[in-house]
C-alpha cells in the first residue's frame, strides 16, 4: 500500500512556511506521542498551554487504525480554540499545504511504515532527550522505506542570516556544494540521526528526500543516516553515534564538547560574503 504523500509530491513551500508548518505538525502529533518537546525552527517556542493527552489519543487511534489520515488532521486542528485561532492566519492554499505536512507525519504511524519513532537518551546536545526511528519489521539492502520524508528548501543568504540561530535552530541545516547554498532538512526524515556506519542514506528527489537501506535490518534496528565526514567537527572528532561509541573514539571517548562543523562553516561563509 502507498503512503498518503509520497517522496515525490513537491513541498512547495517557502523555507519560512516549513518552518512554521513543521513546528506546528510535531506539536500536534509527535510531542504528544513522545511526551516532550523535539526540535523546533522558532527559537521562542513555547510548549502549547492546552494538555497534551487528548491528541497522544488522537495518535494512538490513527496508529491502530481506528481514524484515516482525514479523520485524524481534522481531530488535530480542530482540537481546541487555541490552534483553530492559529490557523485562521493561514490562506486556503497554505492550510493544504499544512494538511499535506501533517499527513508526511501521520505516516510515522500508519500501520503499513515499517518503522516507528522513539526516545533516543544519547545525544548531550539534546540533553540526553531527544528521539530517534527504529524499524518494526525485516528491511532488505536496496529498499526505500516510501512512508518516511524528509523536506528540502533551499535557504538564501538573507533567509540563512534571519531565519538560523546558531546553536540553537540550525540543527539540521546542510550546505550544497553543487548549488552552492545552504539547505534546510526538515520533515520525519529530520529525525534520522547519524552513524558513522550508517544503516541508509538520503536519496534526494528534488525538493524532498525518501530513504534508502544500505544493509539488510532486522525489527528493532534505528534508522540512521551519514551526515558527513565532518559535521561534527574535524574528522567527526565531537561525534557520538553508536559506531563511535562502539569503537571508543571521537565525541563519546572523553565526552568533549559537542558542536557541529557545519555551523561553524556556515557562519564562516556568511561572515566572507558580508565582506564581499
Amino acid at each position: 500500500m502507498l503512503p498518503a504523500i509520497t517522496a515525490t509530491s513537491s513541498v512547495g513551500m517557502t523555507p519560512e512556511e516549513l518552518c512554521i508548518f513543521d513546528d506546528l505538525a510535531t506539536a500536534l502529533i509527535v510531542d504528544p506521542y513522545l511526551g516532550f518537546t523535539t526540535h523546533k525552527m522558532n527559537v521562542k517556542h513555547k510548549a502549547p498551554r492546552f494538555p497534551a493527552t487528548p491528541f497522544r489519543d488522537i495518535v494512538l487511534q490513527f496508529k491502530s487504525s481506528k481514524l484515516s489520515y482525514e479523520d485524524a488532521y481534522d481531530k488535530l486542528i480542530n482540537g481546541n480554540n487555541q490552534i483553530k485561532s492559529f490557523m485562521n492566519r493561514f490562506k486556503d492554499d497554505q492550510k493544504e499545504l499544512l494538511k499535506k505536512h501533517c499527513y508526511r507525519y501521520l505516516q510515522i504511524f500508519d500501520i503499513n511504515s515499517g518503522f516507528e519513532i522513539t526516545h533516543c537518551l544519547r545525544y548531550s546536545q539534546e540533553h540526553y532527550q531527544g528521539a530517534k526511528l527504529c524499524t518494526t519489521r525485516k528491511w532488505y539492502k536496496n529498499e526505500k522505506i516510501e512512508y518516511l520524508i524528509g523536506c528540502i528548501a533551499e535557504l538564501t543568504p538573507e533567509e540563512e542570516r534571519t531565519m538560523l540561530k546558531p546553536g540553537l535552530n540550525d540543527f539540521s541545516v546542510m550546505y550544497s556544494c553543487r548549488k552552492n547554498r545552504a539547505q534546510l532538512w526538515l520533515g520525519p526524515g529530520a529525525f534520522i540521526n547519524h552513524d558513522c556506519r550508517a544503516s541508509c542514506k538520503f536519496v534526494s528527489t528534488g525538493n524532498t528526500a525518501c530513504v534508502k537501506i544500505l544493509r539488510n535490518l532486522e525489527a528493532g534496528d534505528e534508522i540512521t543516516c551519514h551526515y558527513g565526514q565532518d559535521f561534527f567537527g574535524e574528522n567527526n572528532r565531537y561525534c557520538e553515534c553508536e559506531t563511535c561509541e562502539r569503537r571508543g573514539m571521537n565525541g563519546v571517548s572523553g565526552r568533549i564538547k559537542y558542536c557541529l562543523r557545519e555551523t561553524d562553516n556556515r557562519l564562516k561563509r556568511l561572515k566572507s560574503n558580508s565582506k564581499d
